[in-house]
């Protein structure tokens, strides 16, 4: 590994079981060890984008399973663990022994198969342990009386900023351990514990005690092992023994596994005033800054000005800063996906890791004489202390107490040095026995009792926790639980008697759900006693999932995994995804995946609401294209319907507005959990809220145009329908054929649609009126988009019954047949939006005088609504402008505002409308128009409806008086 260079690899894995159901297409392509290729699966025509790096590595197939497990390469092509490690791992091993700082880090979106390179599977072993395997081997061969070897391992994760310590049972301080910097050595953990280990079995049982240590914190904390950052961080001491004095030659290895990149859809997360609460990518994009900075600092070197590179904006990036920009020797491997569906996400990660390539870093060898570092480190305590001592300092200055922590650590780092190797092993041989010990009567205890295995999202931190269900009765509950639960689940919905255990002699083991506890079972809720059935499926409360295994029975199931429990969950929710091993479309696959992701999400949201205080409820909803005001799309997608029962208002989220709002949540529910004071976030900023008055979608109306593909105009009330099916009231459209010049048509129908092509029209689609809202909205508007025009907004007015008077004109010189087919067979999607009042604000405004209280019933209210758009809509149309039309406005917002007004017309309007004058409205039920019908393609003469309405409204001048 010569150079100072960050060395780049990239590696390809298998299509994975979903992707293989789905029949994705590969985008990647790795014609040699070097160059990548991917493709842009939208434009297969358009040339690939090319990639050069130091390695390209094609896992994605030409493997064979051996008999032990392990995948070996079928052709020359494939590239294995082994291959790996040769490449990179010994490269790492090489300069660690020289005395260098070596760091290695995977980057890749979640699922990409960075776990796998970096840890990998029992049979598989990734560069992590084998590094680690090969450090001690190599200890061995080298080992002799004139050179000691020291090896010291430390393992901590960062999550949502805060750096936990994953090899101490000790409680976690407030906000995590701090990072601190050194002036000599740089960015540090404080606090954090280092193992000293001798072979590589105890370094393996403490890689394997921290993710037990993780696996519990994740779910307790409502996490995924993606979620975060883990560090494995080595110290090797080469201690040589040197005329009478020991020079130590000192190195440390930091093998980083990164939290999966997620790539975010700027229309729904930029601008959202939550930014705040979603740090999924916060040091991620931290760190691409950091590479893009250093790579633009050093490419322009010599000139002024150069940029600031932002190491201290994130806790992952302060750690990193000699491994990107000091004193390391660094390697980057990067996991793509091959699938199409993911291609944005790779191609991401392909530039990201091009820009890696250019950073050069400037490794030293760490080595001097250990009686030179002793003898300078008392002099500084000596000169820290009188510092301390001299005055000049407030007792609580910041600066004192930086002095005094830099004393404490110097202290300890002499009193570390002037302990014998023998001495550190001793303070470790106890725990190592411990662990040891427990691993082996955990592994005899499962071949014969009864218990409860753990499944996480993250196959890493699977079967990782075990819980034993001997004979009697187990409880289950949180560690308040008094007196204490046998089984301690802590985190989100877990009560304090949560449920119980009966073990009837290993033969019948069945568990009671108690009262107010949430337990599913194989995906559906039980309540009392059910009995428990080998390899059932376990979920306790919001994030503990379990699986039930009974070695005195034959039948268990070690492939169970995370999704597929997730997948019953979502077949018994009742929202339609397809059950059993059928043949699936790809549009129920990807409804399934996005239900599958989301369904454990909502629940957990639900759970934090709950115990936070919210009075907020989630619930997941299938929208269809019309619903969206779409003609086309996939035939359902997931939103998130959100209940304020404070505020009796509620909304729909897509899809990535719920997730920036649930990182929101989930960081405020792990505030409360820390004990910080100022958990208890404002409405503005409280990610649970949504203000009244924030645009929610109401429902859609269709409106049918074949009408217009006559030359016949229309005038109904279509019934505005909400993604459950429930109708929230009526949309008055009108459809007119008009002239190029604007003037409506009056009788020159066609009978056959064709006879428009190659002709000039218009037409108007005027959105007049809704009826009949529901009384909590506030304000709304109407959108539409007519054959593939520009969308169109209309104005957005107040009240339940708006008043539109909306009018567009579309003009077509000349008619295409695309224009006939569409006005023949498609219809107008007319999507309804509005915001909401509040409870209160809905009390404060319906308070109406004594005199008041006999008003006019809902009944009289619709007919002299709708006698008064006829009016406006006969002032509009007749050759008689007598009537004001603003004035028929004026008239029509007092009898919005004022109820007693409205019966002053109720009369007359029942009066007259039983002459039958006005324009026919139809019911939400499709009508062909009159003309429309045929009969083995002969067409019947349409009659002249619409010109002799036009002509009875000129006939009644009472009416538009």
């Amino acid at each position: 590994m010569g150079g100072d260079n960050v060395v780049v690899a990239v590696r390809v894995r298998p299509f994975n079981d979903r992707e293989k159901a789905k029949k994705c297409g590969l985008v990647i392509d790795m014609p040699d060890g070097k160059r990548t290729a991917i493709r842009d699966p939208t434009k297969p025509n358009d040339d690939p984008k090319w990639f050069t790096f130091d390695y390209s590595y094609w896992s994605h197939d030409g493997f064979k399973e051996d008999s032990n497990g392990y995948s070996s390469p079928a052709d020359s092509k494939y590239a294995d663990q082994r291959k790996v490690f040769n490449d990179l791992g010994k490269g790492v091993l090489d300069n660690a022994w020289a005395g260098y700082n070596c760091s290695l880090f995977a980057y890749g979106q979640t699922g990409s198969g960075k776990s796998y390179s970096m840890v990998g599977t029992k049979t598989n072993k990734g560069i992590i342990p084998i590094v680690c395997e090969e450090l001690f081997n190599r200890i061995g061969e080298k080992k002799g009386d004139d050179v000691d070897y020291e090896v010291f391992v430390s393992m901590f994760e960062i999550y949502c900023e805060k750096v936990r310590d994953l090899l101490t049972t000790k409680q976690p301080p407030k906000g995590g351990l701090k990072i601190r910097e050194h002036p000599k050595t740089g960015f540090y953990v404080e606090g954090l514990s280092s193992a000293a280990v001798s072979s590589y079995k105890e370094i393996e049982g403490k890689i394997n005690e921290g993710t037990k240590n993780r696996t519990v914190a994740a779910t307790a904390m409502n996490a995924t092992s993606s979620r975060a950052h883990t560090i494995v961080k080595i110290k090797f001491n080469q201690k040589t023994k040197k005329g009478g004095g020991t020079t130590t030659k000192a190195s440390e290895i930091n093998l980083v596994d990164l939290a999966g990149s997620e790539r975010q859809d700027k229309a729904d997360t930029e601008g959202d005033r939550l930014k705040e609460g979603i740090v999924i990518n916060q040091s991620l994009t931290t760190l691409g800054r950091v590479i893009k900075a250093l790579a633009d600092q050093q490419s322009s070197k010599g000139k002024k000005g150069g940029n600031q590179v932002p190491y201290r904006d994130s806790a992952l990036t302060c750690l990193l800063k000699n491994a990107l920009g000091g004193n390391s020797k660094t390697i980057m491997i990067a996991a793509l996906s091959p699938a199409d569906d993911n291609y944005e996400e790779t191609l991401s990660t392909l530039r990201f890791a091009d820009r890696a390539k250019s950073i050069k870093t400037k490794a030293v060898v760490n080595e001097s004489a250990t009686e030179r570092m002793i003898r300078e480190l008392k002099e500084e305590n000596l000169r820290l202390q009188q510092q301390i001592g001299g005055g000049g300092h407030s007792s609580g200055s910041e600066e004192l107490e930086a002095l005094k922590r830099q004393l404490a650590e110097n202290q300890k780092e002499m009193e570390n040095l002037q302990k014998t190797w023998e001495q550190k092993l001793a303070e470790e041989a106890g725990k190592h026995s411990v662990i040891e010990g427990n691993d082996n009567a955990l592994a005899k205890k499962r071949q014969s009792v009864p218990h409860l295995w753990n499944l996480n999202e993250d196959s890493a931190l699977t079967d990782v926790v075990v819980h034993f269900i001997p004979e009697g009765e187990v409880t289950v509950g949180n560690k308040s639980a008094s007196p204490a639960a046998s089984i301690v689940l802590n985190g989100m919905a877990i009560q304090p008697q949560h449920a119980v255990l009966h073990n009837s002699g290993n033969k019948k083991i069945s568990i009671e759900a108690l009262s107010g506890a949430s337990i599913f079972i194989n995906g559906k809720e039980i309540k009392g006693t059910t009995e428990l059935q080998q390899n059932d499926r376990i979920l306790f409360g919001g994030n503990h999932l379990y699986v039930f295994a009974n070695p005195t029975k034959k039948g268990m199931d070690k492939e169970l995994t995370y999704e597929k429990a997730q997948q019953e969950i979502a077949q018994n929710s009742g929202l339609g995804v397809a059950r059993g091993g059928g043949a699936k479309s790809k549009e129920q696959m990807i409804l399934e995946d996005e239900l599958v992701a989301l369904m454990p999400l909502v629940h957990r949201a639900n759970a934090m609401a709950k115990e936070l205080g919210r009075q907020v409820t989630f619930e997941i909803v299938l929208v269809s294209p019309e619903a969206r005001g779409l003609e086309k799309g996939l035939t359902e997608v997931v939103w998130i319907k959100v209940l304020n029962q404070s505020d009796d208002t509620h909304f729909l989220w897509e899809k990535n507005r719920f997730m920036s709002r649930y990182y929101g949540m989930q960081e405020m529910y792990e505030n409360k959990m820390d004990g910080e004071a100022d958990w208890n976030l404002p409405k503005e900023r409280d990610p649970f809220y949504e203000p009244p008055d924030s645009e929610v979608f109401i429902g859609s109306a269709v409106v049918f145009l074949q009408s217009l593909s006559f030359l016949i105009d229309s005038e109904e009330a279509f019934p505005i329908v909400d993604f459950s099916g429930n109708e929230m009231g009526q949309l008055n459209v009108s459809l007119s054929p008009c002239s190029v010049a604007g003037k409506e048509i009056r009788g020159a129908f066609v009978e056959q649609p064709k006879e428009l092509v190659g002709k000039n029209f218009a037409f108007k689609v005027k959105v007049l009126s809704a009826i009949g809202l529901p009384k909590r909205i506030n304000k709304t508007c109407c959108r539409y988009r007519f054959f593939g025009e520009n969308e169109v907004t209309t104005k957005t007015i107040r009240g339940s019954n708006p008043v539109y008077s909306h009018e567009n004109t579309y003009t077509f010189r000349p008619v295409t047949d695309k224009l006939v087919d569409y006005l023949h067979n498609s219809n107008l999607y007319v999507t309804v939006w509005g915001s909401q009042k509040g409870r209160t604000d809905r009390s404060s405004r319906t308070s109406t005088p004594a005199s008041s209280t006999k008003s006019t019933p809902p009944n009289g209210t619709h007919k002299a609504h709708v006698r008064l758009m006829r009016l406006l809509e006969a002032a509009r149309s007749a050759e008689n402008t007598a009537v004001s039309i603003t004035a028929i406005e004026e008239v029509l917002q007092v009898l919005r505002r004022d109820g007693v007004l409205i019966t002053k017309f109720q009369g007359e309007d029942d009066d007259k409308g039983k002459k039958g004058s006005g324009r026919r409205r139809s019911s939400s039920k499709k009508k062909k128009p009159a003309g429309a019908e045929s009969k083995e393609g002969k067409n019947e003469k349409p009659k002249k409806t619409s010109p002799s309405k036009s002509r009875e409204r000129k006939k009644n001048p009472s009416e538009s008086r």
